[in-house]
Formats: C-alpha cells, sequence, structure tokens
C-alpha cells in the first residue's frame, strides 16, 4: 500500500471532535498529525486523547509541520478565506467545511488561490454525500422523472434553547443567519441534484422572531432556474412544532420524488409506481454516512487526483445566489443574478 496521507486539523471544536477526528483515524490512508485551536489547551487536549503528535494555537507552527500534506479548517465562517489562502500559499491540499466563505467575493478569492496553487480545494456539503442523495442523484441523471418542473424544500428547525456556538448569531463572523446555516445546504442539495442549473431570479423575505438577535431566524425563498424551474426555499431556526422538518420534493413530467425520507414514483405503463430502492437507512445512519464518504471522497482525490463532487466552483456559484438572497430581502424585490 502506498504511503498514508499525512493530515490536520484546524478548529477542533464539536464537528471535529465527534465527526472529523474519528473518521480519520480508522481510515486507512490517512495519518493525523497535527490539529491546531486559538484554545491551546483545547488543542492540546485533543492531541493527547486522540494520539495526534503536534498541537498548536498558532497557524504558521502548524503549516510548518513536516510532510504536512492537507487539512480541514473546521473554523469559524470569518477565518476561512485567510486559512485557506494561507494553506494554499503553502501548497496543501484543503477540505473547508460549510460555508466556503461569508461572501461571494471571499469564495471567488479562495477559488482562484487554489487554482494559482493547482492544489486540491474540498468544500464540505456532505448532504451530497448522503445515500439517499447519491441515489436520487443517478435517477435524475438518467431523466427517470421526465423534465423537473418544480421543486419545494426546506429545513425547520423546532424552536428550542440554543445550542450552537454564539457566533454563529454573529454576522460579521457568519456571514448571516439561518440563511447561512441551513439554507444553503437545502439550496445546495437541491441544484446538485438537479445537474446544477444557473439561478437566474430570487424573490425572498425574511423574519426575525427571535428576541434580541441581530440576524435572520427564517427565510422564504424563491429561485427561478435555468430551462424554467421553480425552486422554493424555506429555512427557520424557531419553527413553532415539537419536531424539525427537513424535506425536498421534486416535480417532473414522468415521475416525483421525496428526500426524508427517500420516496421515488415513475410513471410507467399508465400507472405511477414506487421504484423506492428498499430498505433505506436510517436518518441518523444517513448522517453519519455522508460524513463518512465525504472524507473518504476527499482522500480519493487526492490521492488519484480527481475533481472532488463539491467543488469550489460549485460553492463559489452557490454564494453568488446567497449574496442575491439576502439583496432581494433588503430591497423588498426580485433581483437577476448575474452570470459569474
Amino acid at each position: 500500500m502506498t504511503e498514508k496521507i499525512r493530515m490536520g486539523i484546524l478548529g477542533v471544536g464539536g464537528i471535529a471532535q465527534l465527526v472529523h477526528i474519528p473518521l480519520l483515524r480508522k481510515h486507512p490512508e490517512v495519518e493525523l498529525v497535527a490539529v491546531c485551536d486559538l484554545e491551546s489547551r483545547k488543542a492540546a487536549l485533543v492531541a493527547q486523547k486522540n494520539r495526534i503528535p503536534f498541537s498548536s494555537r498558532d497557524a504558521e507552527r502548524f503549516l510548518r509541520v513536516e510532510g504536512l500534506e492537507a487539512l480541514l479548517i473546521c473554523t469559524p465562517t470569518n477565518s476561512h478565506m485567510a486559512l485557506s489562502l494561507a494553506a494554499l500559499s503553502a501548497n496543501k491540499h484543503v477540505f473547508v467545511e460549510k460555508p466556503i466563505a461569508r461572501t461571494h467575493a471571499e469564495a471567488t478569492r479562495i477559488a482562484k488561490a487554489a487554482a494559482d496553487a493547482k492544489c486540491l480545494l474540498m468544500v464540505g456539503m456532505n448532504h451530497r454525500f448522503r445515500p439517499d442523495s447519491m441515489i436520487l442523484r443517478n435517477f435524475m441523471e438518467a431523466n427517470e422523472l421526465g423534465k423537473i418542473t418544480h421543486v419545494r424544500a426546506g429545513w425547520l428547525k423546532k424552536k428550542d434553547k440554543w445550542t450552537r456556538p454564539l457566533w454563529v448569531m454573529d454576522s460579521k463572523i457568519s456571514g448571516g443567519g439561518v440563511m447561512m446555516d441551513l439554507g444553503i445546504q437545502i439550496l445546495d442539495i437541491c441544484l446538485w441534484l438537479l445537474g446544477n442549473p444557473k439561478v437566474e431570479t430570487v424573490s425572498a423575505t425574511a423574519v426575525r422572531t427571535m428576541p434580541g438577535k441581530k440576524v435572520e431566524d427564517t427565510v422564504f425563498a424563491f429561485y427561478r432556474l435555468q430551462g424554467g424551474i421553480g425552486l422554493a426555499v424555506d429555512s427557520s431556526w424557531s419553527l413553532m412544532s415539537d419536531e424539525t422538518l427537513a424535506y425536498a420534493r421534486f416535480h417532473g413530467t414522468q415521475g416525483a420524488a421525496a428526500l426524508n425520507p427517500l420516496k421515488i414514483t415513475k410513471e410507467m405503463h399508465g400507472d405511477l409506481v414506487n421504484v423506492t430502492p428498499a430498505k433505506p437507512l436510517r436518518p441518523v445512519d444517513l448522517y453519519k454516512k455522508s460524513f463518512e464518504f465525504e472524507l473518504d471522497h476527499f482522500v480519493q482525490c487526492i490521492r488519484h487526483k480527481r475533481k472532488p463532487i463539491s467543488s469550489i466552483e460549485d460553492a463559489v456559484e452557490v454564494m453568488a445566489v446567497i449574496g442575491a438572497t439576502y439583496r432581494s430581502v433588503a430591497e423588498n424585490c426580485e433581483v437577476k443574478i448575474a452570470e459569474s
């Protein structure tokens, strides 16, 4: 077997400790050699617990670790651009957790740096790697549902005690509210499943119902896509319900499909037939598998010099759409999205 890829992690918060580190430590082609976090004690404790030889609070020292080939950026969004540029300048392959940046301009700078460095840069959109998403993508690529006419999707979290990092509600750090947290993920998976058509216009509205919060907690947006497809995306942190809702419904001329749970219905000989693959995974297993497949994909893209499924080019396009969504909210009108 070829030598293992020497990897490190910048930012050892919840996603790193609960997901990325356990998965990378088990991966047969990865050697986890370094961690870095502004809280030096936390970095040291995580390194000690997971038998990782190097820890630091200094990103420059981290990037100079001998033999370091690739890294994961799991820090707050406002640091993504600076850390990505530094890593690419040091000729490291980079995985950046979602969202890629706070703005389209920042995402564009990262994309240019990746192209100049000729290094791999992958964006952590794990929903693309859910087994049910990949099954549905195959159906839609094969045109099994006919021409898709409209899509309705949403991620509406029940109103509850806030358990996320506080920086998520600071737009100077996060880039925005629920649209940058949940909306971007729903928008991304829908566009990817549709084959990444261009988004032509957006009309959106946002509300703030959470007292004392300076970012939106609910966004309703309607996108007109190339080819005449209509896409409605709802996202909220404050659903008045006893359970969170996450869904996507795709309607075509020859069939329909849904995610969460996966269901595919197709017109066959004049009848509607359920053609959903048998025995779908439980939601918790879909979630776990998405990260496992995502990180393995990053490893294989490095190993075999492949373009990632979740590319920086896709991320730049999505950030342009997000920017237009916020402009539509601010100006209370439909916004045309310029060609990028």
